[in-house]
């Protein structure tokens, strides 16, 4: 059945003169944890198509499991290098500096990230790392109250 799909598929896309390239197509069987993993077999004239187990889809990690557990490690070192500019500057320059390295590194690939996997468990990383950072524009000390900062 699942032959007859990418057959179609591929002669739809012939019929609109683009070319599927069976080399690089992948395909993914998304599964719940609880769920027994059975591997597919998907292939055209000759050519099987690779599963993966997880992908990359405009710069998006996309997991089996649908955990985000690659993402949110993707996205951990260019949260801490916004945390290491923050801190390298923060003596030298003003708070709307501050406001722009953290809005234009930080908060950005956050909010994107925090989109898809929010509800990942590894998410609890991120979080600690903005508080970090808040920290560091505030001027406060490690140890230093989160929500006193935030109100």
């Amino acid at each position: 059945m699942s032959d007859l799909v990418l057959s179609h598929m591929i002669k739809c896309s012939a019929a609109n003169y683009l070319v599927s390239n069976l080399d690089k197509t992948n395909i993914m069987n998304f599964i719940t944890k609880t769920l027994s993993h059975s591997i597919l077999h998907i292939g055209y004239k000759e050519k099987c198509v690779e599963e993966r187990v997880n992908s990359k889809l405009l710069s998006l990690q996309i997991e089996n499991h649908i955990n985000w557990k690659n993402r949110i490690e993707e996205m951990i070192p260019k949260l801490s290098g916004a945390c290491y500019a923050d801190r390298s500057m923060v003596h030298i320059s003003y708070i709307n500096t501050l406001n722009s390295i953290y809005f234009a590194h930080f908060h950005s690939v956050m909010k994107y990230g925090i989109s898809f996997g929010g509800n990942s468990s590894n998410s609890g990383k991120i979080f600690t790392l903005q508080k970090k950072i808040v920290r560091i524009m505030a001027g406060a000390q490690l140890r230093t109250c989160y929500r006193s900062l935030n109100s």
